[in-house]
């Protein structure tokens, strides 16, 4: 039985500054998911709700729209270009281009959207502790490689102990600072891994989105 999710005391306390006009919404529905609130939970929280998408255009107004546009092109092949990026290790990607080629291959744990908010991907969710020094990380199941072989712990920390390696070069490294060593990086079963930094970070959900934070197969043996 799912137990429900635990709502960071600091998020109602944030709640309650939204409210009062300390902080705009923006601001708080980002604060608000990334110590691990729902979306939904989120909005409730900002006393709104997300955007609906406007509903499609039907019959007669459909036909009007496309006549307004001059007809829409439907089918065809649509061509883009961008510049190509050395590739070697996935851990020392610096810019969008590589990290567009990779992600045909591997995915991240978490992805910030345009509205400012972070949510899971590879992840099912995540929970910080009250000091904000403690992450728990939990992963969606029955996700697979291209190998077949499942997405676990493993792999995640196989992947984070080429990110806190000096030897790799990866800007990780310095992102994750209040990380520090794979000794702050503790697997709890194949699903769960606990990140213990040495000084709060509230921001470890957006870093785990930096480009060079692509999940590796635990297999991985060096550069591409």
């Amino acid at each position: 039985m799912t137990q429900p999710r635990r709502i960071h005391p600091a998020v109602l306390d944030a709640a309650n500054d939204h409210r009062k006009g300390k902080i705009n919404r923006r601001d708080f529905l980002r604060f608000a998911t990334l110590l691990g609130a729902s979306v939904p939970v989120a909005y409730a929280l900002a006393g709104c709700s997300p955007s609906a998408p406007a509903a499609p255009a039907t019959g007669g107004e459909a036909a009007g729209e496309a006549a307004s546009m001059g007809g829409i092109k439907r089918g065809g092949t649509w061509t883009a270009s961008m510049q190509l990026q050395l590739l070697d290790h996935p851990a020392r990607l610096s810019w969008v281009e590589g990290a567009n080629i990779v992600r045909q291959m591997n995915e991240y744990l978490t992805e910030t959207g345009p509205d400012n908010i972070t949510r899971p991907l590879l992840l099912d969710r995540w929970e910080a502790s009250d000091d904000v020094k403690t992450w728990d990380l939990y992963l969606k199941q029955g996700i697979l490689f291209n190998n077949g072989d499942e997405l676990q712990a493993d792999d995640v920390m196989f992947t984070m102990g080429e990110w806190l390696n000096p030897d790799v070069g990866s800007s990780m490294l310095g992102l994750l600072g209040a990380l520090g060593t794979m000794d702050n990086v503790e697997k709890v079963d194949d699903y769960h891994i606990r990140l213990h930094l040495d000084t709060p970070d509230i921001a470890i959900p957006e870093s785990l989105f930096h480009y060079p934070a692509v999940i590796l197969h635990r297999g991985f043996e060096g550069d591409i």
